[in-house]
C-alpha cells in the first residue's frame, strides 16, 4: 500500500448514503482514515459500486477530507429485459454506453472527480491473454466510435462473474503478456488514483461540473421491504448522536470513562446496516433467514448500544447537579443547540440499559452488585407518589407546570412498546404509566430541573382541547376525521383562517393506502372505527381502528397540544404476510404553487432543481424534514421512522427490473420535468415486497410509523422542527437533596449564530482534545462564535472532516471563531 501498487479507499462498504445521517455519511471515511493515519497511507480516492443513487451531501464529505476522486459503479439495471431509461438525462450528463468524467460539486462548493463507466456494478474479467486478446480490441474500437474524448480509460476488473468476487492474479499476467506483445496501446494493473492523477493532469480544467442528487431508484425503496429495522435504524442515527454529545461531556465534568470502543461499535452496526444489500440473490430459505437475522441485529445492537451510553452518561451527569430540597426530581436534558420549548414523556418505568456494571453497596451488607446506571440504578418516581395529587415546579421560575398523566390501557395502541409494557404492567404498574408536560426554555445542549411535591388537591389546569366524536381541536387547529375511512378530510388552521387539506385530492390525509404491485389496484382501510383518545391538560386526541389489505390491524392517533403548534400522526400497522404489496400513508395538502425543499443527507435539495438532470423525480429519501412552501404560508413534515417519501402525486415506482418481483404498472414512465411538481402532496412510502432480489419479499410485524408537522406564516425554520421531533428532550429521574457542583439548569455548549448547529461532539480519535463539527444550515457565509461552557478552551484549531489538523483558530476568553462557508461543514479540535 505504501508503495501505491494496492490503494485503500475512502468509504466504509457500499453505502446507501441517502439513508445515512448526517453523522453517519460522515463517519463512512472514519475507518479508511484510521488505518491511513496507523499505517502512513494516504486515501485519495474513494468508489461506491452497484448502486443506482447518491446523496448530494457524499460530495461535501469527500472533499471535506481531502479526498479529490469519486470512481462510481452506477449499474444499468435498467436495460435489463425492457429497457427503459437511464438514472439521468443521457444528452445532458453522459450516455448510458460511453464512459466519462465530470466533477460533481457538493451544496458547500467542495468538489470531487466522478468517473462514471458502463460496467458500473460488473466488470471486465478475462480468464487469459486469449480472451483479452479476443475481447479488448473491440471494447476500444466501440469507445472509439462512440466519440470517446480521452487517451486513457479506467476497465475495472473482477476476479468472476459474482458480487464481492476475489483478487486474482491473472490480470497482472494478462497485463505482461499484452504488453510483451504491443506497444499500444498499454496495459497498467493501476489503483483508482493512479487512473484519477493522470485524467485530472490532461483534462480537469475542462469537464463540466454537475450539482445536485442523484436520488437512488431501488436501495433507498428496498429499506422498505424491513420497515421496522428501517425505522429503528434510521431513529438511532439520532440517539447515537445524542449519545456521543452527553457521554464526552460527562468524560470531562462527571468522571464517566469515555466509551470509546462501545461508541465505535454502535456506529459500525449502523452503517453495516445501511449498508446496500438487505438479503441475498435469492431471498428465500435456511440461508435467507439467517441473513436476515444478522442483518436486523445490526440495527437493534446499534439502538441497544446508543441508548445505554446515553442513559448511563446522563445518569452520571445528574448525579453531579446540586440540589437543594428533598424529594423526587426530573431533570430534562436538550440534546439540540438552541434553546427549546417542548415536549416530555417521563416513563414511570423506563427500558433498562443493556450494561449493568458492577460497584460496592455500601448500604446495609456491604456487596458487589450490579445497577442500571454507574454505581446505583436508575431512578424511577413510585407510582404511590404520582397516584396521589402532587404538583410539578418549574425551579427555575418557581410555577407550576401542567401535567397529564398518562396510563395505557390497550396492547395495541400505537405506542413504542405497547404490547409490552401492558404485560409488563400485570408484573409492575408503573410500567403503563407516562407523565407528559411542556418544558420551557430548556438551554442549549443543556438541562434544567423540575421537582415533583406533593400536594393537598390535584390542580385544575385551562385548556383549549376539545375532543369530540370526529374532531380534535386546540388553539391552533380543528381537526376533523371521515367517519368512514378514519382518515383526516379537515385541519383549519385557526391561525392564518385556511384549510390546509386538499378537498380535491384522491386520497384523504394520514389515509393508509395499499397498492398491489401487480395490478396497481389502490385499497384503503376498511371497518374504520374512530373513538376519543386522550384529553387532559397537555394535550387530546382521537383513536383510529380498521384494517387493511396484508394489515390485520391498522391503529392510528391524532394528537393535538394545548400549547404547541404541532399536528402528531401515530399509525401502528399489524402486517401479515401478503407479498407483493406496497403500503403508503398520504398527506395532500393544499398549497397554491408548491415549492418543495427537503434536508437530504448533509444537504438541502430542492426537488427537479438540485438533481441530476433527467434523474428519478418518483422517490426521495428525507431526513428530518420536508417544507412545502406557498400562497403565503408553509408546511414542515417530518416523518420519524419512513425514510422515504413522494412528492406531488403517488408515482407508479422505478424500482429496477434488478430488484422488483413484477413489473408494476408504468414502469418506464417519464420523469418529472421542471414546473411539473404542481400539487403539494406528500405520500410516505412505508412498505414494499415487490422484490426478487437483495430484499426481503415478504415482512410481518408490528410496526409504527410516526409523523408530525405544522404549518406557518413564514417565520418558522423547518431545521428547527423536524430536529426538535426527531430528538426530543431526554428526561431522567433524581431525589434530592444532594450535594453537586453543576447548577439546576444550564448550557454545555452555546453557537452563536442561529444559521450554524451543532453536529457532533466527542473525544478526538487520537485522544488529542476534543473534536467539535458545526454546520451551515441556510446557505450564508456566516463566522460562528462557539463556547463550551464544561470545559476551559485555551487552544483551538480546524480540522478536515476526518480530523487532520488545517490551521489555528482564534480563541478569546474561551470563545472560539469559526469561519464556515455555505453549507458549509466545520470541524474544530478544542484543547485546555
Amino acid at each position: 500500500m505504501k508503495q501505491g501498487r494496492i490503494e485503500l479507499t475512502a468509504l466504509f462498504g457500499n453505502e446507501t448514503t441517502e439513508l445515512c445521517g448526517h453523522e453517519e455519511l460522515i463517519r463512512l471515511l472514519y475507518p479508511s482514515f484510521g488505518l491511513g493515519r496507523r499505517y502512513g497511507i494516504p486515501i485519495r480516492s474513494a468508489e461506491v459500486d452497484d448502486i443506482p443513487g447518491l446523496s448530494w451531501g457524499l460530495a461535501t464529505v469527500l472533499a471535506g477530507a481531502g479526498v479529490k476522486y469519486l470512481a462510481a459503479g452506477i449499474p444499468d439495471y435498467f436495460r435489463w429485459k425492457k429497457k427503459v431509461h437511464f438514472i439521468w438525462d443521457e444528452a445532458e450528463v453522459l450516455p448510458r454506453d460511453l464512459p466519462g468524467a465530470f466533477w460533481w460539486e457538493g451544496p458547500d462548493g467542495g468538489k470531487v472527480l466522478f468517473w462514471y463507466c458502463p460496467f458500473g456494478g460488473s466488470g471486465w474479467s478475462p480468464l487469459d491473454y486469449e480472451q483479452a486478446f479476443r475481447e479488448l480490441p473491440g471494447m476500444l474500437e466501440a469507445l472509439e466510435e462512440k466519440g470517446y474524448p480521452f487517451e486513457v480509460v479506467r476497465f475495472r476488473f473482477i476476479g468472476g462473474h459474482r458480487d464481492n468476487s476475489p483478487p486474482d492474479v491473472r490480470l497482472s499476467q494478462i497485463a505482461k503478456e499484452w504488453n510483451r506483445r504491443w506497444a499500444y496501446p498499454r496495459l497498467i494493473v493501476s489503483t483508482n488514483s493512479q487512473f484519477f492523477e493522470r485524467l485530472e493532469k490532461g483534462h480537469g480544467k475542462s469537464l463540466r461540473t454537475f450539482r445536485g442528487e442523484l436520488p437512488d431508484t431501488d436501495y433507498t425503496v428496498g429499506a422498505t421491504s424491513t420497515a421496522k429495522e428501517t425505522g429503528v435504524n434510521r431513529r438511532t442515527h439520532d440517539l447515537l448522536n445524542s449519545a456521543e454529545k452527553f457521554a464526552t461531556i460527562a468524560s470531562v465534568i462527571a468522571d464517566y470513562p469515555y466509551p470509546e470502543g462501545r461508541l465505535r461499535e454502535a456506529y459500525e452496526n449502523m452503517l453495516l446496516y445501511d449498508e446496500h444489500t438487505w438479503g441475498q440473490a435469492h431471498p428465500i430459505g435456511p440461508a435467507q433467514e439467517a441473513n436476515w437475522s444478522e442483518k436486523a441485529c445490526l440495527a437493534y445492537r446499534a439502538r441497544a448500544l446508543a441508548h445505554d451510553t446515553l442513559s448511563k452518561s446522563l445518569n452520571r451527569i445528574v448525579d453531579h447537579i446540586e440540589l437543594a430540597e428533598d424529594g423526587y426530581h426530573i431533570v430534562v436534558f436538550n440534546p439540540l443547540p438552541w434553546r427549546r420549548t417542548d415536549l416530555v414523556r417521563v416513563p414511570l418505568r423506563e427500558p433498562a440499559p443493556c450494561g449493568r456494571p458492577m460497584y460496592l453497596r455500601r448500604n446495609g451488607t456491604p456487596a458487589f452488585v450490579s445497577g442500571s446506571a454507574i454505581g446505583r440504578d436508575i431512578v424511577h418516581p413510585p407510582l404511590e407518589l404520582v397516584e396521589k395529587p402532587f404538583d410539578l415546579i418549574d425551579l427555575d421560575t418557581g410555577r407550576k407546570v401542567p401535567y397529564q398523566m398518562v396510563r395505557l390501557g390497550d396492547p395495541h395502541a400505537p405506542m413504542p412498546w405497547a404490547a409490552e409494557r401492558y404485560a409488563m404492567g400485570k408484573v409492575d404498574p408503573a410500567h403503563l404509566v407516562e407523565m407528559v408536560f411542556v418544558a420551557e426554555d430548556v438551554p442549549p445542549l443543556g438541562y434544567k430541573t423540575y421537582r415533583i411535591v406533593p400536594a393537598g388537591v390535584e390542580e385544575d389546569f385551562a385548556t383549549s382541547i376539545r375532543v369530540g366524536d370526529t374532531t380534535v381541536e386546540n388553539r391552533f387547529f380543528k381537526v376533523s376525521l371521515d367517519p368512514e375511512t378514519g382518515a383526516i378530510n379537515s385541519i383549519y388552521d385557526k391561525e392564518l383562517g385556511r384549510e390546509i387539506v386538499d378537498g380535491n385530492a384522491p386520497h384523504k390525509l394520514n389515509q393508509f393506502i395499499a397498492r398491489w404491485a401487480e395490478s396497481g389496484r389502490e385499497e384503503g382501510p376498511r371497518s374504520s372505527k374512530i373513538t376519543k383518545g386522550e384529553l387532559g391538560p397537555v394535550y387530546g386526541s382521537l383513536m383510529v381502528k380498521g384494517e387493511g389489505p396484508g394489515c390485520p390491524e391498522v391503529v392510528q392517533e391524532v394528537v393535538l397540544y394545548d400549547r404547541i403548534k404541532r399536528i402528531d400522526l401515530t399509525n401502528r400497522l399489524l402486517k401479515d404476510s401478503t407479498p407483493l404489496l406496497e403500503i403508503y400513508f398520504a398527506f395532500p395538502f393544499d398549497v397554491e404553487g408548491p415549492r418543495f425543499r427537503f434536508e437530504g443527507s448533509c444537504s438541502v435539495v430542492e426537488p427537479l432543481k438540485d438533481q441530476f438532470p433527467g434523474s428519478n423525480t418518483d422517490t426521495y429519501a428525507v431526513q428530518h424534514w420536508v417544507e412545502v412552501r406557498g400562497g403565503g404560508y408553509g408546511i414542515i413534515w417530518t416523518s420519524l421512522d419512513a425514510p422515504v417519501a413522494e412528492f406531488g402525486g403517488l408515482w407508479p415506482g422505478y424500482v429496477s427490473q434488478a430488484h422488483h418481483g413484477v413489473t408494476p404498472p408504468g414502469y418506464g414512465h417519464e420523469f418529472l420535468k421542471p414546473g411539473e411538481l404542481k400539487k403539494g402532496h406528500i405520500y410516505s412510502y412505508v412498505m414494499d415486497n415487490n422484490f426478487r432480489t437483495n430484499f426481503q419479499p415478504v415482512q410481518v410485524g408490528d410496526v409504527l410509523f410516526r409523523y408530525s408537522f405544522t404549518v406557518h406564516g413564514g417565520d418558522l425554520k423547518a431545521r428547527d422542527f423536524g430536529w426538535g421531533v426527531s430528538n426530543p428532550l431526554i428526561p431522567v429521574c433524581i431525589e434530592g437533596p444532594k450535594d453537586g457542583r453543576l447548577p439546576r439548569s444550564g448550557s454545555f455548549c452555546e453557537v452563536d449564530e442561529p444559521n450554524v448547529m451543532l453536529l457532533a461532539l466527542k473525544r478526538a480519535d487520537d485522544g488529542n482534545g476534543l473534536v467539535v463539527r458545526l454546520v451551515e444550515t441556510e446557505g450564508r457565509k456566516t463566522v460562528a462564535r462557539l463556547q463550551l461552557s464544561f470545559t476551559e478552551v485555551s487552544r483551538a484549531r480546524l480540522v478536515n472532516l476526518v480530523e487532520e489538523d488545517i490551521r489555528p483558530l482564534e480563541v478569546s476568553e474561551g470563545t472560539v471563531r469559526v469561519p464556515i462557508g455555505p453549507f458549509g461543514i466545520a470541524t474544530v479540535r478544542v484543547k485546555e
